[in-house]
């Protein structure tokens, strides 16, 4: 006889990431929350038009990275944009990050944004060279 009746194992959640090209030599990630991750491209760019932006903590890496927000709830984080700031920066310094980062997505169009290849897409991509 066990002693464990029964085990239930969690499903591993994918994490939904989409590559957001900023201009011909910046592009940035965002990464929906969970509630989120079901989002399309198009939501996405609603999301980055019109949510607000914020900053979060600087992480084990030294790097700032931002969150977008919405009617009190958050959507997601962006991710890899190329920033100064760090836990010691003035309001005024991540104000200056925040209107330039709001600026380059009021440019940013549906087709700038996009998921990841699968693997089927890379092997296919390869098989083309």
């Amino acid at each position: 006889m066990s002693i464990i009746d029964d085990i239930k194992v969690t499903p591993k959640t994918t994490l939904t990431k989409f590559n957001i090209r900023l201009n011909d030599d910046e592009s940035i990630e965002f990464r929906p929350t969970e509630t989120f991750k079901h989002v399309t491209t198009k939501q996405v760019l609603k999301i980055i038009a019109k949510g607000d932006i914020g900053v979060t903590a600087e992480n084990n890496r030294n790097k700032v990275n931002f969150k977008l927000t919405g009617k009190d709830k958050l959507f997601g984080f962006v991710n890899y944009y190329d920033n100064d700031l760090d836990d010691e920066s003035e309001q005024q310094e991540v104000d200056e990050v925040v209107t330039e980062l709001s600026a380059k997505f009021a440019k940013v169009k549906a087709s700038d944004i996009t998921l990841p290849m699968t693997a089927k897409e890379a092997d296919t991509l390869i098989d083309t060279l």
